[in-house]
């Protein structure tokens, strides 16, 4: 049987994100590495078949102005019922409820060009929990804008 390399990563995770692993690990009776390691397998083979599809580039004509990622990262974001804020005692991070998608990394998806359809997809958000985001940010960064 051939010897086995193993090399040392190190990731940086909060610890709530680290609990989280560990918990879920647990579920599947698995070790903390195990699961660390399922998790890369599952990202490569994700990364590998949307390698196969056709290449989408991002659509730069239907893309928001440059300035409204930055307008709509500063909303007030606890009047938009689809995103919730998430802390583990010394970071707080909006996602979408029910779900692991950071809303800064959405929105720059969607800044950037890229479908509803893709970002949903790849997020695994709902299109109609997506949309009233969308929504949201896009009305109350025109209002804001118009109060500039």
């Amino acid at each position: 049987m051939p010897k086995t390399e193993r090399h040392l990563i190190q990731i940086r995770l909060s610890d709530s994100d680290r609990r989280r692993i560990k918990s879920l690990a647990a579920k599947q009776g698995l070790t903390l590495q195990e699961a660390v390691v399922e998790a890369f397998n599952a990202w490569a083979e994700k990364t590998r078949t949307h390698a196969q599809r056709a290449p989408r580039s991002p659509q730069a004509p239907s893309s928001p102005p440059p300035d409204w990622l930055k307008r709509a990262l500063r909303l007030d974001w606890t009047k938009c019922s689809e995103v919730e804020l998430v802390s583990d005692g010394e970071n707080q991070m909006w996602l979408f409820r029910e779900s692991d998608a950071p809303l800064n990394i959405v929105l720059r998806a969607l800044a950037e060009g890229y479908s509803v359809t893709e970002v949903a997809e790849t997020f695994e958000l709902e299109p109609p929990q997506l949309a009233n985001v969308i929504q949201f940010a896009s009305a109350k960064s025109e209002s804001n804008a118009l109060n500039l």
